[in-house]
């Protein structure tokens, strides 16, 4: 089995983080990952010969319908928080999930493209690899804040955070500042982070896998650009998988069916959907490639024959040639020139 790691206990509080600008560093490392992942994929893009006017459209369309699944999926995953149509609209509040965020920036795009007639599927391959290591870089940012704390640590795996007494603990958190268990408290207790206990980092779970999965397609990536759609394909069952895999060690998520947070609940559908296009491209390259390989030339026979004139024609691999040359064994029309004459 894989040891627990713990983290040393945290040595700021929420409120107390330093900002940049006035930006926290999870706001400033979400920025900084969706701008890597913008010039990776330019540069993939020009390599490739794709169009980079295309995809910037995509991109700005892409951004606002993020935001849109980013909103959804927290709905999805926190059905208990609204009491009214209206506060589910009230995303000023706060509360976005990056899973829909990311599902809805790809639809967005997937539109965007399509109207633009680009071509869709090599330009979304192109991304599969940024959009992971994007990812990861913003992720950092929630390390930093100490944000999405899991379930209690109990296991003999997993990547532990302990909790500083007194702490001000993130939004949605609590108790904060944060405190010991009491009386009838205690570390396992469900939805609730004493001081001096220890708890899941999910967040370095994400950022580890969503690297992983980065250095998976780029060294995939020289076959999977023979197949369009597999790249990105392989992104969605990837990432879906590990977020469905793993979002069970959340803490506070809502798990409003089987068990499964919101997310998770997505995740099953995206990695279905994910097998399921991956084995089409596959099948609809496999076809292409059948349909398109010429047919091998057939041999013709090499040789000589002979019309009844006595004319010789040669048949040759690249057509019929007629040569002008006696047949063996037939009398020139004119008599032989060139045989012996009778003298008697």
């Amino acid at each position: 089995m894989i040891g627990a790691f713990v983290a040393p206990a945290v040595e700021w509080s929420y409120s107390t983080i330093p900002t940049v600008l006035g930006i926290s560093p999870h706001g400033l490392l979400s920025a900084v990952g969706i701008l890597l992942a913008w010039v990776l994929l330019r540069r993939t893009l020009h390599n490739r010969g794709l169009d980079i006017s295309a995809a910037e459209s995509a991109v700005g369309w892409a951004i606002p319908a993020g935001l849109v699944g980013a909103r959804i999926d927290y709905v999805v995953s926190h059905p208990g928080q609204f009491g009214s149509l209206w506060q589910m609209l009230e995303v000023w509040r706060g509360g976005m999930a990056l899973f829909g965020g990311l599902l809805g920036g790809v639809l967005g795009g997937l539109i965007v493209l399509r109207r633009r007639g680009a071509r869709v599927l090599p330009i979304l391959d192109a991304a599969a690899a940024p959009l992971a290591a994007g990812i990861a870089i913003g992720r950092v940012g929630d390390l930093m804040l100490s944000d999405h704390l899991g379930r209690p640590l109990t296991g003999t795996w997993g990547i532990g955070y302990v909790i500083r007494p007194g702490s001000i603990l993130a939004p949605g958190f609590s108790p904060s500042p944060a405190r010991p268990p009491g009386l009838g408290e205690s570390c396992r207790d469900l939805g609730s982070f004493y001081a001096g206990c220890t708890y899941h980092l999910t967040p370095a779970y994400d950022l580890i896998a969503a690297a992983a999965i980065a250095l998976v397609l780029v060294g995939c990536a020289r076959w999977t650009r023979r197949v369009p759609g597999v790249a990105i394909g392989l992104f969605a069952l990837l990432y879906a998988g590990q977020r469905l895999a793993l979002d069970g060690a959340r803490g506070i998520d809502e798990r409003p069916f089987a068990g499964l947070t919101g997310t998770q609940l997505i995740a099953v559908i995206v990695v279905t959907a994910a097998a399921i296009s991956i084995a089409a491209a596959v099948a609809r390259h496999r076809t292409r490639s059948t349909a398109t390989t010429p047919e091998a030339p057939k041999c013709r026979s090499t040789g000589n024959t002979s019309d009844r004139d006595g004319v010789v024609t040669a048949v040759e691999p690249s057509g019929l040639r007629t040569l002008s040359t006696p047949t063996p064994g037939r009398e020139h029309p004119g008599g032989d020139p060139s045989g012996p004459r009778d003298t008697a």
